[in-house]
């Protein structure tokens, strides 16, 4: 870690000057020491002019840093030094390095920038180990397998690192942003944890009130902890001047420009993010899915198609250029490859109601309780990264699915004590309402089911956040579906057609979820209206 960090840090500081793109660490540490390097290829690959590859060797608190500046067009070397020094120096280095390059390149370094590059970001070389370590997981928290655990993780080495040095403002801003999410994802949605991250940037802000990334990080706790975009987006113009190469800037950025139905702003935004560091999942996923949203499926699959180009070789990346593929023309063949390819994959339970899905379409209902039952997680994402599922929603699914009525009710109370729970911990939360909406219709209780469901739309309008705005709205659709309501079913999809959204033709084609409607006129009518053309 202790090289990773160095070479983290290096970036850090190119990254303030305005006048250069710098490729964020996500993505270049992928390109490992000892392995044979092409360096026009990895040029190509990073969309960039110039490398810099070096070094670092450290004995007790001596340390040796070698870098060298490479034109990646010509396979040319600008230029090289060898830094030799005690390990108190490291940051002064990294400084000097950073402020060299900028030199050799012609960029402009405004007086700020000079001074925030030779700032010394800790005292505590350990606390900035454990800082990195840290880092690298919020910075890429869509693949992690387990993203509760991962973030808690993050937050344990966060915490140490502040234990060693209380005035490390980047590690308050990482754990402001690591208990934000945790909130935000309902991985622990409780105010215990809102009142952490508030506290963490309490303390950035009293130790650098004009710090841009301690700013930031306030943007992210307004947009995820209490949603409120205005003062989000307020923060953010802050933070921008001080970040011009922060792809978590620009990943907030489009997420809120996304969520306030300012689509071509969010695309923007993380088009911006992807290129400054073409491997991070954040940026890719988010680029894809806001395609996936606009139904610009052969876009997404095109975003996928790049990152694989990129060297990227997760299956994940696979296993999501696959569904974009499926829920643009309907074809299951790349989706039921990939899950056949890696039987164990399964990053946030997002795979498990995959091939559950698969079975049921197969009519294999013993395969899709094998499934299930084999999964040792009790909740999974679904239809998008900030929802899950109870496993007894599954459960039901499927029960319902194969004539088991007794089993499907049984399966459902299980599922409704479970989002009742939730809601005493978060209430008033739209999506968690909605889904609960969509239970009491599977128990039979239609008044009620839409009396939630239209409390869903009310606490989450269109007009305040199209995102969930739309999911909601999509959660009365299937009450009405589920409830035999079909003109109301389908006056709702008509109205979901016209906004971006999950509501698309392989869903509706194939899912479960919309089997009551098949065999209507009129529904197949939508459905081939969205077909591929």
């Amino acid at each position: 870690y202790f090289a990773e960090g160095v070479q983290d840090q290096i970036l850090t500081n190119l990254a303030k000057v305005a006048d250069l793109k710098v490729i964020s660490h996500t993505s270049v540490r992928q390109y490992k020491t000892g392995a044979e390097r092409n360096m026009r290829e990895i040029g190509r690959q990073l969309g960039v002019a110039y490398i810099m590859e070096g070094s670092v060797r450290r004995a007790r608190d001596r340390l040796r840093i070698n870098a060298e500046l490479i034109d990646a067009r010509t396979d040319a070397h600008v230029w090289a030094e060898t830094y030799d020094r005690t390990a108190a120096d490291l940051f002064a280095i990294q400084s000097e390095l950073a402020q060299s390059i900028v030199t050799q390149l012609k960029a402009r370094l405004s007086p700020r920038q000079k001074a925030e590059i030779e700032e010394r970001p800790t005292q505590d070389l350990d606390a900035f180990e454990l800082y990195v370590q840290a880092k690298a997981i919020v910075d890429s928290y869509i693949n992690a397998t387990d993203v509760r655990a991962a973030l808690l993780q993050a937050l344990k080495s966060l915490v140490e690192a502040i234990q060693r040095d209380p005035n490390f403002v980047s590690a308050y801003c990482y754990a402001a942003r690591a208990n934000s999410l945790l909130f935000f994802f309902d991985l622990d949605p409780t105010p215990d944890r809102i009142s952490l991250a508030e506290a963490a940037l309490n303390n950035a802000l009293r130790l650098r009130p004009d710090s841009a990334e301690a700013h930031f990080a306030r943007g992210d706790y307004y947009f995820r902890c209490l949603r409120d975009y205005d003062r989000a987006q307020e923060e953010l113009a802050i933070a921008r001047p001080g970040l011009p190469n922060s792809t978590p800037f620009f990943i907030l950025s489009g997420y809120i420009n996304r969520r306030r139905n300012h689509f071509g702003e969010a695309e923007r935004d993380f088009s911006t993010a992807f290129a400054l560091d073409p491997r991070n999942p954040n940026a890719y996923n988010l680029l894809a899915d806001t395609y996936v949203l606009e139904r610009r499926f052969p876009e997404a699959v095109h975003v996928y198609d790049n990152v694989l180009a990129a060297g990227e070789q997760t299956p994940i990346v696979r296993f999501r250029r696959a569904s974009s593929i499926l829920w643009g023309s309907g074809d299951t063949g790349p989706f039921r490859d990939i899950l056949t390819k890696f039987p164990d994959m399964e990053f946030a339970g997002g795979q498990t109601p995959s091939r559950v899905w698969m079975a049921m379409l197969d009519g294999n209902y013993a395969e899709a309780e094998r499934v299930l039952i084999a999964s040792p997680r009790q909740d999974f994402q679904d239809i998008d990264f900030s929802f899950y599922f109870p496993k007894s929603w599954y459960t039901a699914m499927v029960a319902r699915a194969k004539g088991d009525s007794a089993g499907a009710m049984a399966a459902f109370r299980e599922c409704r004590e479970i989002l009742a729970q939730r809601l005493i911990v978060k209430p008033e939360h739209a999506r968690t309402i909605a889904v609960l909406a969509q239970v009491d219709a599977g128990l039979g209780q239609k008044d009620l089911a839409i009396r939630e469901a239209q409390h869903a739309i009310d606490l989450m309008p269109i007009s305040k956040d199209i995102y969930d705005g739309a999911l909601v709205l999509e959660g009365l659709a299937l009450v009405y579906t589920w409830s035999g309501d079909r003109d109301g079913a389908l006056e709702l999809l008509q109205k979901l057609l016209t906004m971006p959204g999950y509501t698309n033709y392989g869903r509706l084609k194939l899912h479960p979820l919309w089997s009551p409607l098949r065999g209507d006129p009129r529904f197949e009518k939508i459905v081939t209206s969205l077909a591929p053309k």
